[in-house]
């Protein structure tokens, strides 16, 4: 079996913002998976909107961090996420049922917004205060295509036994 390969879309929101996706890209690739983010792979020089199109179109998976900036961002067409917009956009007019693009939302406000161009898609919330650890292991599960467990199906009411009656 092969590490799934995710692209980490975020903002350059802080410094603090941008240790925590690296932090989070650390963890992803010490449980299998394959990371392109800009921190590793860009260097001083290069073409940083090649950069993007490449890794947004030849990842299996992408990860979008999706903080209040990075809504703004978005939303707006600022920087290099409105740019990514774009391309996320475009992948998403030819399969709307794509199920590549991943939102991670990371907000202190306890109303959850994402980007309008993905604002119908499932996301895993990864907010501080939220069960880190379970969204984390939900997260990697999908990266790793595991579905969750099920419990087994059990025996309709009619295939049950009935309790004896009384005499």
């Amino acid at each position: 079996m092969t590490a799934p390969k995710v692209f980490i879309s975020y903002s350059h929101d802080s410094p603090e913002h941008k240790g925590w996706v690296l932090e989070l890209a650390h963890f992803l690739v010490k449980n299998g998976v394959e990371v392109v983010i800009d921190a590793w792979g860009v260097r001083p020089g290069e073409d940083l909107p090649r950069f993007m199109e490449e890794s947004v179109t030849s990842a299996e998976r992408v990860l979008m961090i999706c903080t209040e900036r990075y809504v703004e961002k978005a939303d707006g067409a600022i920087g290099g996420v409105g740019y990514e917009k774009m391309i996320v956009t475009a992948e998403l007019i030819k399969n709307l049922g794509t199920a590549k693009f991943i939102p991670v939302v990371r907000q202190s406000s306890p109303d959850r917004k994402l980007p309008t161009f993905i604002g119908a898609r499932y996301y895993i919330d990864l907010s501080e205060g939220l069960d880190d650890a379970a969204a984390r292991a939900h997260l990697l599960r999908d990266l790793h295509n595991v579905p969750p467990e099920r419990p087994p199906l059990g025996r309709l009411p009619t295939q049950q036994s009935k309790p004896p009656r009384p005499i």
